[in-house]
């Protein structure tokens, strides 16, 4: 128990932000899932599918390209969406761009061809951008740094959450609404809940009329100065320290070859399993939710469980080797299991490729708790959104790439082949984290971040003629790793 015998976690009003993060990327996934579990429905309106059977190679090759454009829409928006969070604040910034991408989710009922699904789905796209670097955010100033992964990963259970209700409650709207009406409906759903956020959220504990005193010191005491001083940076202030965080340092250069690595895992499993299911298997749009609602739901219980396990296994073991541990266990894990299904796939068993799909797709989530939250706990607080938005810039450059990569393995060599392609990305992630991921390269890129900002932050002080002595600016090659 923490101060005044209140939980010596987050306030409750941290929670209650969790919570409408939560629902935000919800709703931002059931959006996505919508699209995918919609394909033939919209195809058959293009004139690009006749109904009957599995969706031809010409389709297939079309909506790759869609799925391609809009996902570097989304990736380039990660750049300059992590840092207009840091400039911005979470308030106005997610409510924002959660109304762009709403308003466009909408949009989408009115294209008619390949060019305006093109230009609505860019435009969502980039709206979509800052969502996983304000989650990051959100987290970093809003959790009780022992429960930080717990914050993090039961917001963006939402990523598994929505694509439930898409492929469960989204595919009988596509059969008995239509995919127009459908699209229509989830629109306005998220332009509501954007206001919803746009008018409780507060940027920091300390904005917030309803946190209380003690529920801020439980905050406050357990980052030390970092939350109560988050001094503005400049804009080349901010990204100087996060490119040199991310790229000259061993743990920042690790978590980029693990946000590579994972975003071909994770496009595969949440873009091109329903069109495998449906393509190989089912040619049922309600028979394909289902199956999809179990691989989904396996991805749900690994997110609630991802949080509290790394939280645990970090609280017991240290930060570094418990999250080491969270991350490669699980993903040793999914080889197996995807590896498994290539044989029950080529084979037409439904059933097994389902629950091995479906095993692998939860164990692959219980590692965001480790990689993921490194991610932010490395970086300083000023900078913490910008470095997240350019490791899931690249993440999501990587799934761009992945819709052509699958349709290519696919159209050589068929479906199964191309799922259990990610086989491969697992073994960098793991080669990744072994080699860069240590107590030494964790600790050595926390003190460089830190030096860099209080640098910043005493040259600041210096320009407005306030004495500083030069024992308040640390060492920076002392401190990390040399530039």
């Amino acid at each position: 128990m923490g101060l005044n015998g209140k939980s010596k976690f987050s306030s409750h009003v941290g929670w209650i932000i969790t919570s409408l993060m939560f629902i935000a990327i919800t709703i931002n996934y059931i959006d996505r899932e919508i699209w995918v579990m919609s394909e033939p429905a919209w195809a058959k309106a293009f004139g690009w599918y006749s109904g009957v059977g599995s969706l031809p190679v010409s389709a297939l090759s079309k909506i790759g390209l869609i799925l391609f454009l809009w996902s570097m829409a989304y990736a380039i928006f990660n750049f300059p969406g992590g840092w207009i969070s840091d400039r911005l604040g979470i308030r106005k910034s997610m409510g924002t761009f959660f109304a762009i991408w709403s308003a466009f989710t909408a949009a989408t009922a009115a294209t008619f061809g390949f060019i305006s699904m093109a230009i609505v789905r860019i435009i969502m796209g980039s709206g979509e951008g800052p969502v996983w670097p304000l989650n990051a955010k959100s987290a970093k100033t809003w959790s009780n740094a022992k429960q930080e992964s717990t914050m993090y990963t039961l917001a963006g259970s939402g990523q598994a959450m929505g694509p439930i209700i898409a492929a469960i409650i989204g595919a009988y709207q596509i059969v008995y609404w239509g995919w127009q009406l459908t699209f229509i409906f989830w629109g306005v759903v998220g332009l509501v809940f954007a206001a919803v956020w746009y008018f409780y959220v507060r940027d920091t504990p300390q904005q917030h009329p309803g946190v209380s005193k003690s529920e801020l010191e439980n905050i406050e005491n357990s980052r030390g100065k970092e939350v109560k001083t988050e001094e503005k940076l400049s804009t080349k202030e901010t990204w100087m320290i996060a490119l040199k965080l991310i790229f000259t340092t061993s743990a920042g250069i690790g978590e980029l070859l693990i946000f590579i690595s994972f975003g071909y895992i994770l496009f595969t499993v949440l873009y091109w399993i329903p069109p495998y299911f449906y393509g190989s298997f089912l040619h049922s749009i309600t028979k394909t939710g289902l199956y999809v609602g179990a691989v989904d739901g396996a991805l749900l219980l690994g997110y609630l469980l991802s949080g509290p396990v790394n939280d645990g296994l970090s609280r017991r073991l240290g930060t570094v080797m418990g999250r080491r541990l969270g991350s490669l266990v699980p993903m040793t894990l999914m080889i197996i299991f995807v590896a498994a299904s290539y044989y029950t796939g080529i084979a037409h068993n439904i059933v097994a490729t389902v629950l091995l799909l479906a095993a692998g797709a939860g164990v692959m989530n219980i590692t965001v708790g480790s990689w993921a939250v490194n991610a932010f706990t490395i970086s300083p607080a000023q900078t913490s959104a910008t470095v997240y938005g350019v490791y899931n810039g690249v993440l999501n450059i990587m799934g761009a790439f992945n819709s052509l990569i699958i349709v290519a393995i696919a159209t050589a060599i068929g479906f199964t082949g191309a799922i259990t392609s990610m086989v491969l990305f697992m073994v960098m992630f793991i080669a990744a984290y072994l080699i860069f991921i240590r107590q030494k390269t964790f600790d050595a890129a926390i003190a460089k971040g830190n030096a860099l900002v209080a640098q910043a932050i005493s040259s600041h002080k210096n320009s407005k003629g306030i004495g500083v002595t030069s024992t308040n600016t640390p060492n920076i090659r002392a401190l990390g790793e040399s530039d």
